[in-house]
């Protein structure tokens, strides 16, 4: 029953406008009575919150997101990242890995109206995105094997890497030159350039920052100044003690 109720709160993570009993039923396979159950039982604690037939997460996830952020010091990288995106006028995000994905856990968006988009706790894939290469990248080699090894890894579109054997040769680029580059690789007018983090107060942890811009804006000029914003946004990280060197 524990392995049903962290898949419901999984459900709703990724659904930040909601779902139903009914709804969770259906994606999970579940009967649609242990849905209820569960649903109820989770909105009981403070973990979801209900208006009318709908469950969302509640102020009980903050709070443990609160904990994850501030025992991880993620809060003490916000204001370097907030600065790289007042810098290039881009949209910088952190992400890190969660079983076979990235997840977002820090955003900030550029001042332009035509820019990219993202969103805390969004998910996304490894193979085809700089968060998900810089993620990698920042893996122990075994480790990061063992986990290509298993990866799906579906087209998105004409350049997406679809095979272990070019990740493979991707991610040891990225390692060699400490960056990631993704470009149209996930979607169509957008390139990212990212580059692999590991904390100090997460070591285990494999954390990735990357600028998300449109494919207008990512001349060579400007992919090479995105490198150098990276690299000094990295070194002040790891003057305030965050990141390891």
């Amino acid at each position: 029953m524990l392995t049903k109720g962290l898949d419901v709160l999984q459900h709703f993570a990724a659904r930040p406008h909601g779902d139903t009993a009914s709804g969770v039923a259906r994606e999970l396979g579940l009967p649609l009575s242990t849905a209820h159950r569960l649903v109820s039982t989770l909105a009981k604690r403070g973990w979801l919150t209900r208006t009318d037939m709908t469950y969302r997460m509640g102020l009980q996830a903050l709070g443990a997101a609160g904990a994850v952020f501030e025992g991880r010091r993620l809060t003490d990288l916000h204001g370097a990242i907030a600065d790289l995106s007042a810098r290039l006028r881009e949209t910088v995000i952190l992400g890190t890995l969660t079983g076979e994905e990235f997840v977002y856990v820090d955003v900030v968006h550029g001042p332009g109206l035509l820019g990219v988009k993202g969103s805390v706790s969004q998910r996304g894939p490894l193979h085809c995105t700089a968060v998900g290469k810089g993620v990698l990248t920042a893996l122990p080699r075994e480790r990061r094997e063992e986990l290509m090894g298993r990866l799906e890894m579906p087209r998105f579109t004409k350049r997406t890497i679809t095979d272990v054997e070019s990740l493979r040769r991707e991610i040891d680029r990225g390692v060699e030159r400490g960056y990631t580059l993704a470009d149209e690789e996930y979607e169509v007018g957008v390139v990212s350039i990212g580059t692999p983090l590991r904390l100090i107060n997460d070591p285990d942890g494999a954390y990735a920052m990357c600028v998300s811009v449109p494919a207008q804006r990512a001349n060579p000029e400007r992919r090479a100044e995105f490198k150098a914003a990276l690299e000094d946004t990295v070194a002040t990280m790891q003057t305030a003690g965050v990141v390891a060197r």
